[in-house]
């Protein structure tokens, strides 16, 4: 989830690829500890409701390199 997150974070800012990624990784450490206290206080079918809602940030942020190269 972290990680889908910050590689769509990464493709929606307007900067240069490294300023974005470089911004982009900083908030996700906040992604991941607020996600990992979140599945161990939430419901497990919920938290895999939570899972799959970061399928749709993967293809937002993985899109170009699956199915087309890096742009």
């Amino acid at each position: 989830m972290t990680y889908a997150a910050t590689a769509a974070l990464a493709r929606l800012l307007p900067l240069e690829r490294f300023d974005a990624a470089m911004v982009a990784s900083l908030p996700s450490f906040a992604f991941y500890t607020a996600f990992l206290l979140w599945a161990f206080a939430a419901p497990l079918r919920r938290v895999w409701l939570g899972i799959a809602l970061a399928v749709p940030l993967a293809l937002i942020g993985f899109w170009p390199v699956w199915f087309g190269g890096a742009a």
